[in-house]
């Protein structure tokens, strides 16, 4: 069977996802997706995110710990379980949305999985974003799917969605980055102690620092206002991801409403993926325009 002739909805395909999508617990229940967990391990000790170990588990470990958590990508039988279940409940059809995999090997492990299955049975699709980056474009295909549509015009709708979505982000502390060895103990520290918040974007898969402002309060407002640059008055899907700071993320969320035009709105945690590398306190905006079809 060609792509071309592949026709889905939400009976004949199911949805996977990693757990660094973020999607939110009620969208991944709604439209029956399946969630692949990432790997958090703690000296010897090894969890699956939201199964073994929970958000709120992750971040007093990570207070506790004196060395920094690793984090690894899901292996490849733990996307062949899903696909098994998948199929095993009526699945013709598995789509497979990941975060990018210029940063991470899970996008090759869905694909390893999968051929013992059959490729042609699949739709993978690397999202090449993070966090809800990535959740929105899985999103989007499950409403998609409750109409009928053809494989073709769904991957070039989600196209459109890959091409166009953005992110922008701040931290807390610099010094979670420097335990990476991605900046110096010296940079983060004179970085804490003059307040200087480093302003990340994140787009086509990649994490870039575009600049850098004095104090938490004045960041957060960058963030806000470089998204707008981007997206001026267009409506947009908007994700306010968040590291342990959900107050401060509902605060940025009603800032972005001041400036942004909001279509939905969801709130989220990182997870311990990106939060082992970021720290607790950090804050995202991912988005994508509401108005592409």
């Amino acid at each position: 069977m060609t792509p071309s002739s592949i026709v889905l909805d939400s009976v004949r395909a199911r949805i996977i996802v990693d757990s660094s999508s973020n999607v939110p617990a009620a969208l991944l229940a709604q439209y029956k997706m399946l969630e692949v967990p990432t790997l958090v391990n703690f000296g010897i000790e090894s969890f699956r995110n939201n199964i073994d170990l929970t958000a709120e588990q992750f971040y007093v470990r990570l207070a506790e710990s004196q060395a920094l958590p690793t984090t690894s990508q899901p292996p490849p039988p733990f996307f062949a379980e899903a696909y098994r279940r998948a199929f095993a409940e009526g699945a013709e059809h598995i789509i497979v949305v990941t975060v990018s995999s210029k940063f991470s090997g899970t996008f090759t492990s869905a694909q390893t999985a999968a051929q013992e299955f059959g490729l042609e049975r699949f739709t993978l699709w690397d999202s090449d974003s993070a966090t809800m980056g990535s959740g929105w474009q899985a999103i989007a295909v499950a409403r998609m799917l409750e109409v009928t549509i053809d494989l073709p015009t769904l991957v070039e709708r989600l196209e459109k969605i890959r091409i166009d979505t953005i992110g922008y982000a701040t931290l807390e502390t610099l010094k979670y980055v420097a335990r990476s060895g991605r900046v110096s103990n010296l940079q983060a520290g004179i970085g804490d102690l003059l307040q200087v918040k480093p302003v990340m974007e994140l787009l086509y898969g990649k994490f870039t620092p575009v600049g850098r402002v004095r104090g938490k309060k004045r960041a957060l407002r960058e963030v806000v206002e470089r998204l707008y640059a981007k997206m001026g008055e267009r409506p947009i899907n908007l994700a306010v991801a968040h590291a342990n700071a959900l107050g401060e993320a509902q605060e940025l969320a009603q800032d972005a409403g001041t400036l942004l035009k909001i279509h939905e709105l969801h709130i989220v945690d990182i997870g311990p993926v990106i939060a082992t590398l970021t720290g607790p306190g950090a804050l995202a905006l991912c988005s994508y325009p509401a108005d592409l079809f």
